[in-house]
């Protein structure tokens, strides 16, 4: 079975990120000393899954695209992927 390929835009996640805390100081600095490990995160939650979790550098109005030849294996991905926790949520 193939399995779907996550890909996170990181510029647009952060800018999508730092909207939901409203920009402020303090967000920025949280954001960016987390990211790292929010996706390292992601990705090893993903690997359970069989997925593969990849980010680029690309900003486009979607924080991530997922690549999988079978309908049903990118709506099982992008369930699971609403099933994580943002990384408000996730930082301790």
């Amino acid at each position: 079975m193939a399995n779907a390929i996550i890909t996170i835009h990181l510029p647009s996640h952060r800018t999508r990120a730092l909207q939901i805390e409203h920009n402020t100081a303090e967000a920025v600095e949280a954001y960016d000393a987390n990211i790292g490990d929010y996706i390292q995160f992601l990705k090893d939650e993903a690997a359970k899954q069989h997925y593969t979790l990849k980010t680029d550098t690309n900003e486009f109005d979607a924080v991530y695209a997922i690549g999988n030849t079978d309908h049903d294996g990118k709506k099982a991905a992008h369930d699971w992927l609403d099933t994580q926790p943002d990384i408000w949520n996730w930082i301790p």
